[in-house]
């Protein structure tokens, strides 16, 4: 074919072959807002087996070492977990468990979360008082107040980790409080000790309480008054996550320039 000549019809008419397009894979999943939230207003056995259901499997076997009365139990079903319910009132202290080590999937401790000052305050952990004397100094730890209140959780936690399994649960509950005029952040302790002795935060549950606490008598107010309380879910683990290293910025000239001056400033 010359060049100028022009191109046959029925060349022209015959259709370009394209490749078929490849077909977009469905994403798998749902939309939903039905989730389990970090907060909500409420009771303990109402956010209880929402914490189950998301850190510990159908079958675990789990030690409540505060089990109390039950409550965190109520609406979990009786047949879903092989439940080891101890506490003072059955003789096992919660800092000395009659379990083997590496032998429990999950372990649950709810202690109460401040010292008792005398009176009434706090009646239904009296027993606890009583055993453990947060408010004493006879308690075999010499602390007294919050510092033993935190000794407990400490001691426990110890405890917890020798018979928890590899990659077992810890679920803490815990609530902040205001001890000889100071702001004590029970949870931020609690998190700062566990890690450091082989235990990964996995979570954390803030649980509004239903009604408005108040006092018998006030001059004036000087804290907020808490009226909420933390779950925190721990995991033993001895492969610590870590955080993705930050990539340095280019080494551009600017930056290089102001870098003496920042130096003669610090």
């Amino acid at each position: 074919m010359e060049v100028g000549d022009s191109l046959p019809l029925d060349y022209m008419l015959t259709p370009m072959k394209t490749r078929p397009k490849k077909k977009r894979k469905s994403p798998k999943g749902i939309t939903t807002n039905k989730l389990v939230f970090s907060a909500q207003q409420g009771t303990n056995d109402g956010i209880f087996p929402n914490i189950l259901k998301l850190y510990v499997p159908t079958g675990s076997k789990v030690a409540d070492i505060t089990y109390g009365g039950g409550v965190f139990w109520r609406s979990v079903p009786k047949d879903h977990y092989y439940l080891l319910a101890t506490d003072i009132k059955t003789g096992v202290d919660c800092t000395a468990l009659p379990y083997e080590s590496s032998s429990l999937d999950c372990v649950v401790f709810d202690p109460p979360y401040m010292h008792t000052p005398g009176g009434t305050a706090h009646v239904n952990h009296q027993n606890y008082e009583n055993y453990y004397g947060n408010n004493v100094a006879a308690n075999g730890s010499g602390k007294k107040y919050h510092e033993a209140v935190l000794d407990l959780y400490f001691r426990t936690a110890h405890e917890a980790k020798r018979v928890l399994k590899e990659e077992g649960i810890f679920i803490v509950k815990c609530m902040d409080e205001v001890c000889a005029n100071q702001q004590r952040l029970t949870h931020v302790e609690l998190i700062n000790e566990f890690s450091n002795h082989g235990f990964i935060v996995e979570d954390l549950f803030v649980l509004l309480r239903n009604n408005r606490p108040g006092v018998s008598r006030i001059l004036r107010q000087v804290h907020a008054r808490k009226n909420h309380s933390y779950f925190l879910i721990f995991r033993k683990s001895i492969k610590l996550r870590r955080v993705p290293k930050v990539r340095r910025l280019i080494e551009r000239p600017e930056v290089l320039a102001v870098r003496p001056v920042l130096r003669q400033m610090a």
